[in-house]
């Protein structure tokens, strides 16, 4: 017993004022127990109990983190989703759109998005102008798809089309009418091009059995080709319709033979609508713009379908 507890003890036998002595012992807290002083008392607790409320507080704090950072994570992925959706509706009404300067915008803007290393005035020089683009947003059909591809040539660029009438046409017509339409164009006449980009060579693939029926039909030009093969095509094809991707054209365009030359190519079509599994679509592709301004700067126009 310490001094203070014996001191205690004497006090409190005192203040009976009987005379007597009295044994006073103080109990120790039971093993295990935690002692705690409210006010003026003492008070018991036991160990386990004391552990497991903070096992208990611990843990529900963490179930209200996790349900914090679930919220928030289901919130972002709702927010990804909704920009997707935004971004997927407008690589397809891009082509619809009547104003040249809000394609320019979209279109430069993924230029600035693939070049982020560029400075301002570099990238100035790759920026495309309203000039170098054409509307298509008077072309009225319910879906730009394959089916109606041809419809939007002929309505468009017919002028551009050898005169003779399709390969079906053809067919149809009589014997002596066949020998007079044996040529396509007239070789001294000056060659113009139509060139249909897309983002894959199985898309230019489905481009050109989709427009193969067209007067002077199509002609494929994909990597899956060999360029010497290529090469000769163009240098006697009667088509002026190139179906191919952006990396082919500019290969074709940079081989030293010129067989094809950028002046020849007086109008582009971008495949715009088509969007792959990933909701990806042509301008996700570097190629594009740099196939695009290499025209441009040599006439070319560039229209959206």
């Amino acid at each position: 017993m310490t001094k203070e507890e014996v001191r205690i003890e004497q006090s409190i036998g005192d203040d009976l004022g009987d005379g007597l002595d009295y044994d006073v012992e103080f109990s120790e807290p039971e093993s295990g127990a935690r002692n705690e002083i409210s006010g003026d008392e003492y008070v018991n607790v036991n160990e386990d109990d004391f552990q497991e409320d903070i096992k208990t507080a611990k843990a529900k704090t963490e179930t209200n983190e996790g349900k914090k950072r679930k919220a928030k994570s289901t919130k972002l992925q709702e927010k990804k989703r909704l920009k997707m959706e935004m971004d997927t509706d407008q690589k397809k009404n891009l082509s619809k759109e009547s104003s040249t300067e809000t394609i320019v915008d979209y279109i430069n803007t993924k230029i600035r998005q693939k070049n982020s290393d560029l400075s301002a005035l570099e990238l100035g020089e790759l920026y495309f102008n309203k000039s170098d683009i054409r509307s298509t947003s008077d072309f009225n059909v319910e879906t730009r798809n394959l089916d109606n591809l041809s419809k939007f040539i002929v309505a468009r660029f017919k002028n551009m089309l050898p005169s003779t009438g399709s390969k079906k046409e053809k067919k149809n017509k009589k014997s002596s009418s066949q020998k007079k339409s044996k040529e396509y164009t007239d070789p001294n006449e000056e060659r113009k091009f139509i060139a249909i980009i897309s983002m894959s060579a199985i898309r230019a693939c489905d481009i050109h059995r989709a427009t193969k029926e067209l007067a002077g039909s199509s002609l494929k030009v994909i990597n899956k080709n060999k360029i010497e093969v290529d090469l000769k095509l163009l240098k006697t094809t009667t088509s002026r319709v190139l179906c191919c991707t952006p990396g082919r054209l500019i290969k074709v365009l940079d081989n030293e033979d010129q067989v094809l030359k950028k002046e020849e190519i007086k109008i582009v079509v971008v495949d715009n609508s088509y969007l792959d599994s990933k909701q990806q679509n042509i301008w996700d592709i570097k190629e594009t713009t740099d196939a695009l301004k290499s025209l441009t700067k040599n006439g070319s126009k560039v229209y959206l379908y």
